[in-house]
């Protein structure tokens, strides 16, 4: 990858975390809950995505995300065992609201989103910002 391209994923990650900072910033109904839930799959598969970029240039091996936030860990992008924690259940979290919708489930995430997942997003997106493609 170029660092060109590298410099692309990050707007895009900027991108994607400001809008999902615009969601949750919105007062809940229903419609606001589903495109919040919609914003943070989509937060979530490019910050990772990018970060497995980043620490593969690195010359780290990372496969998927699960591997991917504990390299970022070990490599204290994420940097806190608490904060490591949040990342995998943000994970699990995610892994659940792509496979099948249940309301109650749906509520209970958008919660984690709005108090939890969004601000871990949103400063993985700042440090991202700050990361070099040498």
């Amino acid at each position: 990858m170029s660092k060109e391209r590298f410099t692309e994923r990050q707007a895009d990650v900027r991108a994607s975390a400001s809008r999902l900072a615009e969601a949750v910033a919105q007062p809940e109904s229903e419609l606001i809950r589903d495109a919040t839930i919609q914003r943070f799959e989509f937060t979530f598969e490019v910050v990772w995505k990018t970060l497995k970029l980043y620490l593969e240039r690195q010359g780290h091996e990372c496969g998927g995300p699960r591997p991917t936030l504990k390299k970022a860990f070990a490599e204290n992008l994420i940097p806190t065992a608490e904060e490591a924690d949040h990342w995998l259940q943000m994970l699990e979290q995610r892994n659940l609201t792509t496979h099948a919708y249940d309301e109650a489930l749906a509520r209970q995430i958008y919660q984690h989103i709005v108090w939890d997942y969004a601000p871990l997003l949103s400063g993985m997106a700042e440090k991202i910002q700050t990361l070099q493609w040498d």
